[in-house]
């Protein structure tokens, strides 16, 4: 989870534009003591700050959203607002601040709504504090960056540490409580020490690894499910690879076949040794090159640009932008896959708990530990792909954005984009759009030229509408096709219109020119190439 992922304002409920946002807890096991440890600190006026530390994959995410869940179901304890907001990995100081700021920003809009927003850090971080600190407010900050928090440290040439300065000032006097959860403990002022309680979550024991082994799907003797918890140290994370390693036709003889010494103090030791099976598990698979590509992201993606990221490569102007190598062509079986199989792809890693999926905006992401690992895989098989990856996202991002129309967001998280072609949600346009299809193929066979070439423009616009590029483009060719048998002069320029959008959308400009010399020849009325694609 990147940003914030649940908000609740109990007296403004009807203003908030961000509704609370329902998690998953299903497979969650033990932690009752940690349950009760942050249910007594939040009744507990003398503590106005729980930090939570463990290493990486013990389960403190888990153990916050279960937290969450449990409050929501009691109407959040009598809190007035509840801000939780989780922070990407990060290990640049100057990138921490930057992320420092925009989550500053945000919960400012959301806190105070201000007309204006202070221009100096440290008086926009003040200015959170007091609005926090105003009403019994609930804050909850998942992995949270490292960040120097004493006030009287040395002034460096970085700006201010506004995020230690807020959680002092939370720590000074606060109504309610600021949850921070990271992997090691954090140095606070010594002034407000008292005020502050620090929480360390331990591994599980034995027989609450069985649990979550059982739970999910491991179905082997109590003894064997008892070895493993005990082998690989209780780690949350790990037993859940391995769990989905079994349930997904792994065998119990590879696991055995791990080296399990106990060396949980070096964190996701016992985890990459895990993900070394997985890997080889899923050798020369199309699901370990996509866990490579999302690994490599700096950012959640959503599936959309992921697909036309992959479908790029195949374009003219990914060619000519970016030069075609071997490292690069690594990824070609991915670009092969039809919008529905590369579904299906992303869909299984889901279930095997190798990728994580954002509840609004269902963006794709990787847990930490699988985000290193990877990377270095990829770094070893396929050398300078990372350099290049990042900045080829954001032009297929600025791409897809270009194939849509500016009034409709690329991946909106309500249903306004399909009301464009007149339709309330999504069933409704997909429905639609299989009826203008069958339509369609009527159409053609009836040989009436050009109500099809009208039928195939429309189909067009549906199928950008829902995402599908290689059908709007099929569709865009049969409109044209369908013009030029029906000698409508003005169907044929506004399908040619179209298509030669499209082209030059994707690359194809060559045939985008080739295509507007035709138009002028056949339509014999001088129509300029900046017009039709203006």
């Amino acid at each position: 989870m990147i940003g914030v992922f649940i908000t609740f304002w109990r007296h403004q409920q009807a203003k908030n534009d961000l509704a609370c946002l329902q998690i998953s807890t299903k497979g969650f096991v033990a932690r009752e003591r940690e349950l009760l440890a942050l249910d007594h600190a939040w009744h507990d006026d003398a503590t106005g700050v729980f930090l939570l530390n463990a290493l990486g994959g013990t389960g403190k995410t888990s153990l916050l959203q279960a937290w969450l869940s449990k409050l929501e179901a009691v109407n959040w304890l009598g809190a007035d607002n509840v801000y939780a907001w989780s922070f990407p990995d990060v290990t640049d100081e100057a990138e921490v601040q930057v992320l420092a700021d925009e989550f500053v920003e945000h919960a400012l809009q959301w806190f105070g709504n201000p007309l204006k927003l202070p221009s100096q850090p440290l008086e926009r971080v003040n200015l959170l504090a007091k609005l926090i600190q105003r009403q019994r407010t609930l804050l909850v900050l998942d992995n949270f960056p490292a960040f120097t928090f004493e006030v009287d440290a040395e002034p460096s040439t970085t700006l201010p540490p506004s995020l230690g300065i807020l959680i002092n000032c939370l720590a000074a006097y606060n109504s309610g409580l600021c949850v921070i959860a990271r992997r090691q403990a954090i140095p606070a002022s010594e002034l407000f020490q008292q005020n502050i309680t620090q929480h360390t979550l331990p591994e599980l024991s034995d027989a609450e690894g069985v649990d979550l082994l059982r739970q999910r799907g491991v179905m082997l003797p109590p003894e064997t499910l008892r070895k493993i918890s005990h082998n690989f140290c209780g780690h949350p994370l790990t037993l859940d690879l391995l769990a989905s390693h079994l349930t997904h036709g792994g065998r119990i003889e590879e696991v055995n076949a791990i080296p399990t010494w106990r060396d949980k103090e070096r964190e996701g030791l016992q985890t990459r040794r895990v993900l070394t099976l997985v890997e080889q598990w899923l050798w020369k698979t199309p699901e370990l090159l996509l866990l490579y590509l999302i690994a490599l992201l700096d950012r959640p993606v959503t599936p959309k640009e992921l697909f036309l990221l992959l479908h790029s490569q195949r374009q003219a102007w990914f060619q000519r932008w970016l030069k075609p190598d071997e490292t690069l062509k690594a990824l070609e079986p991915l670009s092969k896959l039809s919008i529905r199989d590369f579904t299906k792809l992303q869909r299984r890693l889901y279930q095997m708990r190798l990728i994580t999926s954002a509840p609004d905006s269902g963006a794709l992401d990787v847990h930490s530990l699988l985000r290193s690992y990877f990377r270095e895989r990829v770094r070893a098989r396929f050398p300078g792909i990372p350099k290049r990856l990042h900045d080829l996202l954001e032009k297929c991002t600025q791409t897809l954005s270009a194939i849509l129309p500016p009034d409709t967001p690329a991946m909106p998280s309500n249903d306004q984009r399909y009301l464009r072609i007149g339709h309330a949600d999504m069933q409704s346009a997909v429905k639609a759009t299989r009826t203008l299809g069958v339509k369609l193929e009527k159409s053609a066979l009836q040989k009436h030229w050009y109500r099809a070439s009208i039928i195939a423009n429309h189909l067009c616009e549906h199928h950008l509408i829902l995402g599908n590029m290689s059908a709007a483009m099929y569709c865009a060719r049969r409109g044209v096709a369908y013009a030029e048998l029906s000698h409508d002069q003005p169907s044929l320029l506004q399908n040619m219109k179209l298509l030669t959008r499209l082209l030059r959308v994707t690359g194809g400009t060559r045939e985008a020119s080739l295509l507007l010399q035709r138009a002028c020849q056949t339509c014999n009325q001088g129509v300029s190439a900046r017009r039709l694609t203006a």
